[in-house]
């Protein structure tokens, strides 16, 4: 009975030691080390129909204090979600592109574009802005909110086709309901950037 009890003392000492490492890790290192790519103009562009991306799009503002824009397409506010994935469905059948605001990126450099994924794409109105946009000489980098798997590389190219910019950095991609250190996995991913 003692060596049982001394068993289970042991693994959680060890492993409050290691979420105590990963804490302090975390605050030592949480700020984004700014390199030459953020000396740049920077904005964020993003389009977030259940505000997932909207929360990742403003914790990048927060981190980098750069300009941001949301994009918006009536049709689909105020709609839920069994009657959006009815209409995507649909849309996406007739390469639809709706109308969205006008939003200038001529005077950045560095485009922050944030999406949800539709259907295993990037969303309509994300779509819209891009073919409705020159990229020339700007650098894209692209980041996603899904709710379960999909392939990065195939939503990376999308962005580079519809731009017609072969200048797109590594993307940021995370399934909405797995917040758990988003902020941490967010830090290091612009600092790899």
């Amino acid at each position: 009975m003692n060596k049982r009890i001394f068993l289970y003392g042991a693994v959680f000492a060890i492993l409050a030691l290691i979420v105590f490492t990963f804490a302090i890790n975390w605050y030592l290192n949480k700020n984004v080390s700014y390199n030459n790519l953020f000396s740049k103009k920077t904005l964020i562009v993003y389009y977030s129909h259940s505000k997932h991306t909207e929360y990742i799009a403003k914790m990048i503002k927060q981190h980098l204090n750069c300009d941001i824009e949301n994009i918006k397409s009536e049709e689909y506010e105020n709609i839920d979600a069994i009657k959006l994935n009815n209409l995507v469905t649909e849309q996406m059948q007739k390469d639809y592109i709706p109308k969205t605001n006008k939003i200038d990126i001529s005077n950045y450099d560095v485009i922050f574009i944030g999406s949800p994924v539709w259907k295993g794409n990037i969303s309509l109105p994300v779509k819209s802005f891009l073919i409705n946009n020159n990229f020339n000489e700007k650098t894209i980098i692209p980041f996603y909110t899904f709710g379960g798997y999909v392939d990065k590389s195939k939503l990376d190219n999308q962005i580079k086709e519809l731009s017609h910019n072969d200048n797109v950095l590594p993307s940021f991609l995370t399934v909405y309901y797995k917040f758990a250190f988003i902020e941490y996995r967010l830090v290091k991913w612009l600092n790899k950037l």
